[in-house]
């Protein structure tokens, strides 16, 4: 049994303790509101992108079309190259943010593997840098530290190293892993295509209305953008510019959950902390009243061992 001295020091570095976890979750919870803003400032450029590339395509003929729209399908019975994407964190004590990516990779590798000639990781962040450090079973294309900040010309590197990638055959599939922030305790782990372009994006509405009874999807119909020089040409800058808009939105997503699971923790950390403390006081207390007692029976013991004496 522990003695009321090493109680004591337990109670008083426990309290320290949710301290610490106290303040991270506020440093935590001003994180996450600033990613929350910059997901949503992120929307209206991304949303007028997809609106201006929609425009393009239809006044573009098939032929004119840049590479990278075009069917890059393998031939009958070929297996395609894969490059996935990992994003996770570059600091920890946030749950299982990191172990989610790391393990669902690990899981959807091992599931689907057999579709693909070679699978190839591109690694964003140390905590999955260090989860695939030792891994044999994949090949490492690229590796990158999250940054801290995410900022466009991050993701422009990344995107831009995969376009070109793709566009020179070296793969001929792009998927990202990563977190999609929900809420601030609720992230969910996507596997999401990224190369090659997909269609639908060109048939899906490019702006939203919400109105009071609820939110519908409504198509804007904005005045038509003057083209300089082409459509070709402007649609082939365009699309460089939409796949580093995708990365960054992903980044953004990753970032923003990183800040919730971290916020969660440090939540659940405090509380545990707290119900620690108030056992450790009991105990404290009732070991301190035992020795009280202890004390005044010797006390009693002894007068009485006197009067008897005498």
């Amino acid at each position: 049994m522990a003695s009321i001295r090493d109680l004591k020091k337990r109670i008083t570095s426990t309290n320290n303790t949710r301290m610490t976890t106290r303040a991270m979750k506020l440093v935590s919870a001003a994180k996450l509101r600033r990613a929350q803003e910059a997901i949503q400032a992120n929307r209206p450029y991304a949303r007028q992108i997809q609106r201006i590339l929609r425009s393009l395509v239809s006044e573009t003929s098939e032929e004119a079309l840049p590479e990278i729209l075009r069917s890059t399908a393998t031939g009958e019975g070929q297996k395609p190259s894969l490059v996935l994407v990992l994003v996770s964190s570059d600091r920890g004590l946030c749950g299982g943010f990191n172990a989610m990516v790391i393990k669902g990779a690990k899981n959807w590798i091992s599931q689907n593997q057999a579709r693909y000639t070679k699978i190839q990781l591109v690694l964003v962040g140390k905590r999955v840098i260090d989860g695939f450090r030792n891994d044999k079973t994949t090949e490492l294309a690229r590796t990158q530290e999250f940054g801290g900040k995410v900022t466009f010309a991050r993701a422009k590197d990344l995107s831009d190293f995969l376009v070109n990638g793709y566009l020179s055959g070296e793969f001929q599939e792009v998927r990202m892993v990563y977190n999609e922030f929900k809420n601030a305790i609720s992230q969910v782990l996507t596997v999401e295509p990224f190369l090659p372009f997909n269609s639908d994006v060109l048939n899906a509405p490019s702006m939203t209305k919400s109105s009071a009874t609820g939110s519908t999807a409504v198509e804007v119909s904005a005045i038509a953008p003057l083209i300089k020089p082409s459509a070709p040409e402007v649609l082939s800058q365009l699309m460089k510019q939409y796949f580093s808009t995708q990365a960054f939105r992903i980044m953004l997503e990753s970032q923003a959950s990183e800040h919730g699971a971290r916020m969660s923790a440090m939540e659940n950390a405090t509380k545990n902390a707290g119900e620690m403390i108030k056992k450790l006081t009991l105990q404290y207390n009732k070991q301190r009243q035992a020795s009280i007692t202890k004390e005044l029976l010797e006390i009693i013991s002894g007068s009485e061992s006197q009067k008897n004496s005498a």
